[in-house]
């Protein structure tokens, strides 16, 4: 119930954002089918991180952090207010407890409220496998590879930023509810997340 409620929250004042400061036109052309989505985010986040960490025999070192998102998706010319596709994520990240570098794909579906899909609320359910390595003081010096399967559902809306001239580009605040699990019975049993993703954007053509 309180993941239903901050998503519901956040769209709620995503949508009135979007109208205060007009973002999204009345009027976009509606008959682009591919989406190319990116999120920015994370990857500021580590660009202007001033975190340190520091592992047993090792000298302090700054973080390095990327965290990449990036999403594909198509609409099934049937039906209109349907899009499917898959997602890559990239994350490396140093921390206290040594080095990690996680990658995954993803498959899914997004269900839209409109075929106007560059001015539409829309859900989204991506299900899919990610692949961890950890290495360091984590895994005592050595390398520790984890499989864990992943599964994303969000409510986002889009607004197009038409009426500012670019045609094909979409803002695309959304809220992510991701939640995974072990497969090999590594360190991780499993894990929840709520994912706040406000510098995301779409490209259609």
């Amino acid at each position: 119930m309180k993941t239903i409620l901050a998503l519901t929250s956040v769209l709620m004042l995503g949508s009135a954002y979007g109208q205060t400061t007009e973002i999204a036109p009345l009027h976009s052309a509606s008959g682009k089918s591919h989406m190319f989505e990116f999120n920015a985010d994370s990857v500021l986040n580590g660009l202007f991180s001033f975190d340190k960490s520091k592992t047993p025999g090792k000298s302090a070192d700054n973080d390095i952090e990327m965290d990449l998102k990036l999403n594909y998706a198509y609409r099934l010319p049937t039906m209109p207010m349907l899009q499917v596709g898959g997602r890559m994520n990239y994350v490396k990240d140093t921390n206290s407890l040594g080095d990690i570098e996680n990658w995954g794909l993803q498959v899914g579906g997004i269900l839209n409220d409109s075929e106007d899909l560059q001015n539409s609320m829309y859900a989204s359910l991506y299900l899919g496998m990610n692949w961890n390595k950890n290495y360091g003081a984590a895994s005592s010096g050595g390398s520790n590879d984890e499989e864990v399967m992943i599964s994303t559902l969000a409510l986002g809306k889009r607004y197009s930023m038409e009426g500012w001239g670019i045609k094909q580009l979409t803002y695309t605040p959304e809220v992510a509810f991701q939640n995974l699990t072990s497969t090999t019975g590594g360190s991780l049993d499993y894990a929840q997340s709520l994912e706040f993703r406000f510098l995301q954007f779409a490209v259609f053509f």
